[in-house]
């Protein structure tokens, strides 16, 4: 109990506090008057149940004496009626009666009493109980009053959601965290669209009802999330949620609350659609204060509302550019194959030991109308997320094993083709599925096809069922399909995977191969990965070989497949064909020029 409370004057709390007498008898109530009276109280009376209970509701006592026996409306069920009333629940019960039997206390108990008293009145204890409860039901009342006033403090009475003041101090917490871990805090503040007229056209009520509405879309919207949910005023609504991801992940979340925003909503049998815009800041890039960071979202929704709302846009305009572009891309990206815009490009694979043309891979390209030529860094992962990618590298192994047959049937050396495999691709048994329809499509021998797949997509693999990844790829290596393992060093690189899986092929990333000459650690590292690659009796690639150095280097360590622009870079169907017709009349066209540093020539 607070000091101030716990030591207040005892006539403080007496002249404050209201006892309801209920009994039908009159010398009863005089009685309880003059023992009470010396003390202070403001005493009310009633003579019968339905007075009780008219008067309880206009008064809300601090407490009521009930007497049990009274004509038509007993103690008992003034006290259950009391106990059914939301308003009057609390309110302290002491009945009164002469009976001094086990089975009316157990009945009043029932009806909800909260204590017993027997007539005659001893005044000693009528007045110590009458003290002991209307003290403790003040400070009762109290600390409801100081619960209510600190729930309006902090949160708004319409919606639920935390206030401007609430959401302050959660901003506080979440930029002092995110101070401490490095990460970025997004904040999102919402403004409906046109919302004043919903007002002026279906009232204030229906108003309220769709900010209602649209606080639990909100808050339903970002439940898997850590984030806050709350309303600054009117119609305006605040979102803030750590990330990781800028740009990709601020972009979908606020796209992902327009679109709940606009779904259809009927109130009141009015069916209606709302739409919002969102102004965007970040910390701590645009602001390093919960203020700031709110004034600057504010500042972009002006923006957004410029730009025909429905929308969203960021504070800072750089930010703004990429957001649009990735928007761009992703509107675009959904039309590539309807608009005939990839293109398959080949890059030779050259046996180190020969300098012959062993092999090539199969590398897509976008032929965007207004960016031109785009390579996969620019939209794969995009495809990925988009789930764009499975049609796009079925549509890109077609094509690979279609246009490897073709040169076939055109009389050049037959060679493998070499398909990348995404991760998002690669879910038995639809891969095993297409390989066979473009193989079969193709008439190409599985042979000539290998497919490169990372250590992610094998560190999947749970079980070793027929029905999951090393089923696929055992029933791939049966038809005479090779399996690559693409960048590797640059992930697991386990021994374990390599045991279990029917892997034929080992690629080192370009990101070892790139400084082999002056890094003793990735010379290292690439010796380690050919001597394992040969222990375990796989094939080796080095990826990324641009120099005479480097080629040097992975043949002095037998490595037996070189792929990079020493020898050529990705090219597209024309000028790969003029590379065959090359290589038929001169078998070592690639390594014309090309010495080693031993000086031998190929």
């Amino acid at each position: 109990m607070p000091e101030n409370i716990n030591n207040a004057n005892t006539s403080n709390w007496k002249n404050k506090s209201t006892i309801l007498i209920v009994d039908d008898e009159q010398v009863s109530r005089y009685t309880v008057e003059i023992l009470l009276s010396p003390e202070g109280y403001n005493l009310e009376f009633a003579e019968n149940g339905e007075e009780a209970l008219e008067k309880a509701e206009a008064l809300v006592p601090d407490l009521m004496l009930l007497d049990v026996m009274m004509p038509g409306m007993d103690g008992f069920e003034v006290c259950q009626r009391l106990r059914n009333n939301k308003r009057l629940a609390e309110l302290p019960i002491v009945m009164v009666t002469a009976l001094d039997d086990r089975e009316s206390r157990l009945r009043g108990l029932k009806a909800g009493a909260d204590d017993f008293m027997s007539k005659p009145y001893d005044r000693a204890e009528l007045r110590a109980r009458v003290h002991t409860i209307t003290r403790l039901n003040r400070y009762r009342r109290l600390v409801e009053t100081e619960e209510q006033l600190a729930y309006l403090a902090n949160y708004d009475t319409l919606t639920g959601l935390p206030n401007r003041n609430l959401l302050i101090e959660r901003m506080r917490q979440t930029l002092d965290r995110a101070h401490r871990t490095h990460q970025d805090v997004a904040v999102l503040v919402l403004d409906l669209d046109n919302f004043q007229m919903v007002n002026d056209s279906l009232g204030h009520e229906v108003g309220d009802k769709v900010l209602c509405e649209i606080a639990t879309r909100l808050t339903q919207a970002v439940s898997i999330q850590e984030a806050t949910v709350a309303r600054l005023s009117g119609d305006e609504f605040v979102v803030v949620f750590d990330t990781d991801n800028l740009v990709k992940e601020v972009s979908h979340k606020s796209q992902g609350l327009l679109d709940s925003i606009s779904l259809t909503m009927i109130i009141d049998n009015q069916e209606m659609v709302i739409t919002a815009s969102i102004g965007i800041s970040v910390y701590p890039s645009d602001g390093l204060e919960a203020a700031i960071l709110l004034k600057n979202a504010d500042t972009a929704i002006s923006r957004a509302k410029a730009a025909d709302k429905n929308t969203y846009q960021f504070f800072t305009t750089e930010m703004n550019q990429v957001a649009l572009e990735r928007l761009i891309l992703e509107n675009q990206l959904r039309k590539v194959l309807a608009n005939d815009e990839l293109r398959v490009y080949y890059q030779p694979q050259v046996e180190s030991s020969s300098g012959q043309l062993i092999g090539m891979e199969a590398l897509v390209r976008w032929q965007h109308p207004k960016l031109g030529l785009l390579s996969p860094i620019k939209f794969i992962s995009v495809a990925e997320e988009m789930g764009l990618i499975v049609d796009i590298g079925k549509w890109v192994l077609q094509t690979a094993c279609q246009q490897t047959k073709a040169w076939q049937r055109a009389g050049f050396p037959p060679i493998q083709i070499s398909v990348n495999v995404s991760s998002r691709q690669f879910k038995p048994p639809h891969l095993l599925k297409t390989v066979k329809e473009a193989l079969a499509n193709s008439e190409l021998h599985p042979i000539y096809l290998e497919l490169e797949l990372t250590e992610s997509v094998l560190m999947e693999e749970k079980s070793d069922s027929d029905n999951g990844i090393l089923g696929v790829l055992t029933d791939l290596r049966a038809m005479g399909v090779k399996i690559a393992i693409d960048d590797f060093g640059t992930g697991y690189s386990s021994l374990s995977y390599l045991k279990r899986f029917p892997v034929t092929t080992l690629k080192i990333d370009r990101s070892f191969v790139q400084d082999i000459c002056t890094d003793d650690n990735d010379a290292a590292i690439t010796t380690a990965i050919i001597a394992m690659a040969h222990s375990l009796s796989l094939s080796i690639v080095a990826e990324g070989v641009e120099t005479l150095e480097q080629l040097a280097f992975l043949q002095d360590k037998q490595c037996e497949i070189i792929q990079g622009y020493y020898f050529s870079p990705p090219l597209p169907v024309e000028e790969m064909t003029h590379i065959l017709e090359k290589v038929i009349e001169q078998p070592l066209y690639l390594m014309k020029n090309k010495e080693n540093l031993d000086g031998k020539t190929f």
